[in-house]
């Protein structure tokens, strides 16, 4: 099967490629010292990443350029990303491995969510929540980057400042909101495929 590679979906691509490659590249220059330069480029280079994301949904639907494949692969891009890079901030301790896994733990439920309601040919759009969640996400992933404070090892108490805090709070509030409201999304297209009370079969 011959697949026409889009602007779009090079850069949905280019999310999963950059994703395992960044990693050690953010484990071995984040532990030996803290460099502001590196700190901004790494940080320059997640936003990049999150930028793609807009780009790619918008240049597709400007050029009417969607595919089943970049649809497939916008998500999963996403997740992948967000999550390795969660991952390799835990590794380094400038992030708090709790928060991480309910942040992850979001996606993967999300996920199996999609898989469920895709197997059952429903389809349910991405709402301002989600998108709000994928913009507070670039943000977070920047700003822990990019500031040199970490988390302690100590009963998990944080030297972030209140700037920091705050935007993991409205994250981690779009993060469930969206979920929530994508899984009341499936619900009700699930209740419309049901038959009616009291029909006939």
């Amino acid at each position: 099967m011959h697949v026409r590679l889009s602007l779009p979906l090079a850069l949905t691509l280019i999310r999963l490629i950059v994703a395992p490659l960044i990693l050690p590249f953010l484990v071995y220059y984040l532990l030996p010292f803290q460099n502001f330069f590196v700190h901004s480029g790494l940080a320059l280079l997640s936003a990049f990443v999150c930028l793609t994301d807009f780009l790619d949904g918008y240049l597709a639907r400007k050029y009417q350029q969607v595919t089943v494949l970049g649809k497939l692969l916008d998500p999963i891009a996403d997740k992948f990303f967000f999550s390795a890079m969660l991952i390799a901030l835990v590794a380094i301790h400038k992030f708090y491995f709790f928060w991480a896994i309910l942040l992850i733990g979001r996606e993967f439920f999300i996920s199996g969510l999609r898989a469920f309601a895709a197997q059952r040919q429903i389809s349910v759009d991405v709402s301002f929540f989600g998108k709000l969640k994928t913009t507070f996400q670039g943000i977070l992933l920047f700003i822990v980057i990019i500031s040199p404070s970490s988390w302690t090892d100590q009963f998990g108490v944080y030297a972030w400042g209140l700037f920091e805090v705050v935007v993991l709070i409205i994250t981690l509030f779009f993060s469930f909101y969206s979920a929530y409201k994508y899984f009341e999304g499936v619900l009700r297209k699930i209740r419309q495929l049901l038959p009616p009370k009291g029909g006939s079969l």
